[in-house]
């Protein structure tokens, strides 16, 4: 077992806890430092069981003590304690940090070691800080080093200063909400909370988007700003329950076809559409019947597109 060790941290990524490891043993690699006790940095940043028992030996913390960390990778899912989520939806190929966080992690004498990743810097749907309100920087380089946290911040090191003294913003309320799901935190009675946590924010965004553009808004041209909005929009209807969201989809449903099928797609476009193209996920299928039934008050011969 090592001697030289430090504590995990609460929401810390468990390929963090190894890079800070390894920093704190004065290797620069945490790929380096697996190969010289037996297992495989990148393998245990992907959720190897394996190789995060021979690191679980190494440091001295049972398993089930450092699962909180736990992302578990395959070719298209990454799983996590708070769900499971598309790749598309989590940044695993970059590092994300906040500058203050961090800052305040390795203090005045610039330790390292003592800066942790946290899990939700990697989804995609926050993009501040929960404590700062600042935007999270992006560490450019080698994608594949992207999970050694230790490794990477010291690429950004320079410019730390002058990242953690950009003004705060409020976090807003969609991102408390996304925080207080990943982070475990107490049931607030919310109506997404019937949904997984990706198809809940992933319609949240869609909600908010159609709410403020119509019916085909144009996702592809969305930047940053475009998603904190659109999100912030479509959580202060989905927040107040089903019926806020009825209301809101009412006008949509209002439409006259030409052609006497009548679909969900036909009548609320690009949501409808981006719910369809990942109808084989978990909470999709529901939120897609949540949608049909709503829109057959006004369309009662209105045709199912779900697979199933």
């Amino acid at each position: 077992m090592l001697s030289l060790t430090v504590p995990p941290q609460p929401h810390e990524t468990l390929a963090s806890y190894c890079s800070r490891i390894a920093a704190l043993n004065g290797i620069d690699s945490a790929a380096e430092f697996a190969s010289h006790f037996g297992f495989d940095y990148g393998r245990l940043a992907e959720g190897s069981y394996a190789d995060i028992k021979v690191f679980s030996d190494l440091v001295g913390i049972a398993q089930d003590r450092l699962a909180p960390g736990l992302v578990m990778q395959t070719k298209g899912l990454v799983k996590l304690a708070a769900g499971e989520f598309s790749r598309e939806f989590l940044e695993t190929d970059r590092c994300r940090f906040c500058p203050a966080c961090v800052a305040s992690d390795i203090g005045p004498k610039q330790r390292l070691h003592l800066a942790f990743g946290r899990v939700e810097w990697m989804l995609k749907f926050i993009h501040t800080c929960p404590e700062h309100g600042i935007r999270l920087q992006t560490v450019s380089g080698n994608w594949s080093k992207a999970a050694d946290f230790s490794a990477q911040l010291r690429t950004a090191i320079a410019d730390l200063e002058n990242f953690a003294g950009q003004r705060s913003s409020r976090p807003t309320g969609f991102q408390d909400y996304v925080v207080n799901r990943l982070r475990g935190g107490p049931p607030q009675g919310n109506w997404l909370d019937k949904f997984p946590l990706q198809s809940a924010a992933h319609f949240t965004q869609l909600l908010g988007a159609v709410a403020r553009d119509g019916r085909e808004p144009e996702l592809e041209e969305f930047d940053d700003n475009d998603w904190v909005e659109v999100s912030d929009i479509g959580y202060a209807i989905a927040s107040r329950g089903h019926q806020a969201v009825d209301r809101v989809l009412s006008p949509f449903f209002d439409f006259e076809p030409i052609r006497r099928k009548v679909s969900l797609s036909i009548l609320l476009g690009r949501l409808s559409a981006e719910l369809l193209e990942r109808a084989d996920q978990p909470g999709y299928p529901e939120l897609l019947r949540f949608l049909e039934n709503a829109a057959r008050w006004k369309h009662p011969t209105l045709i199912s597109e779900l697979p199933y």
